[in-house]
């Protein structure tokens, strides 16, 4: 099942590319490997996915950028799934881990949505560097958390001709005022997860996310943008709005259910359906005293 998540997502990106990639009869080889990325005041651990052509081919490039709490091969290795099949394609693709994740021996502490936009755009750098990447073709790919960097880095960096967020956050919603007055009052907010040992944020992290004014950023985006969501998706709802609108689903199902019943009772009426209480008593007595086969 993550296997076929993943190359949905494989999927997803390249149809988000296709207006730069032509579809190919054949897939292509690939190579990969693990690079270090110098972001001067860190060290930025990332993986290097190429396709392989002819000499003086360019490919396009798409930039992975994974979740909170997550690394760059992202939950169940959607990622290292996702790159392969982009590569087989004709997309070359970097996927990286942020500050404090992963591979990364940097301290999450120090970790910002501003530090998250300036690691995507050394990733780009890098890239450019390279010398098979058609530079003028470039997207940017986020899930959950990476979605909103995705847009944001898209959004202050007019260089990327497609932008991709899966089960991305446009404008997160509820707790974060709370988590900011615990950070300023113990120099952290601990973030616990399911999955890895928790995270420690800092006030910064909540003054940089609570000052950006998403809907002006993601005006400026200028390349096209597809959106992958869940309609049960928790992020784009606070918790509370979330169990609000199971709450009235439940009540709204519980209605229909009993206007159901009754319609079926009116029926039964109408129609002489209905047996009286000492025929049904009667019945259900002659089926207990009836001898067991």
């Amino acid at each position: 099942m993550r296997k076929f998540l993943s190359l949905l997502l494989a999927l997803a990106m390249i149809i988000a590319c296709c207006s730069f990639a032509a579809a190919e009869a054949a897939e292509k080889a690939y190579t990969e490997q693990d690079i270090t990325i110098d972001a001067g005041d860190h060290q930025i651990p990332a993986t290097l996915t190429l396709p392989v052509g002819a000499e003086g081919e360019r490919f396009p490039a798409v930039i992975m950028l994974h979740g909170n709490g997550s690394t760059r091969h992202e939950a169940g290795n959607a990622y290292d799934y996702a790159a392969p099949e982009m590569a087989k394609a004709g997309i070359a693709t970097i996927r990286f881990d942020y500050i404090g994740n992963g591979d990364s021996t940097s301290d999450y502490i120090d970790f910002t949505y501003d530090k998250g936009v300036e690691d995507a755009m050394k990733c780009y750098e890098y890239l450019a560097t390279l010398g098979v990447i058609d530079m003028d073709h470039v997207g940017i790919m986020g899930w959950s958390q990476g979605g909103r960097l995705a847009l944001l880095t898209a959004a202050r960096n007019d260089v990327f001709t497609t932008v991709l967020t899966w089960a991305g956050a446009y404008d997160q919603k509820g707790g974060e005022q709370k988590q900011y007055e615990i950070a300023k009052k113990d120099g952290y907010y601990e973030v616990i997860y399911d999955w890895r040992a928790p995270l420690k944020q800092s006030p910064a992290y909540y003054e940089c996310a609570m000052a950006i004014d998403y809907a002006a950023e993601v005006a400026n985006i200028k390349a096209p943008i597809l959106a992958i969501n869940g309609k049960e998706d928790t992020v784009l709802l606070s918790h509370e709005e979330y169990q609000e609108q199971l709450l009235r689903i439940s009540e709204l199902e519980a209605k229909l259910s009993m206007y159901a019943h009754l319609a079926q009772a009116m029926d039964d009426i109408r129609l002489g359906r209905v047996q009286s209480a000492d025929a049904v008593f009667d019945e259900l007595l002659g089926e207990l005293e009836a001898p067991q086969e």
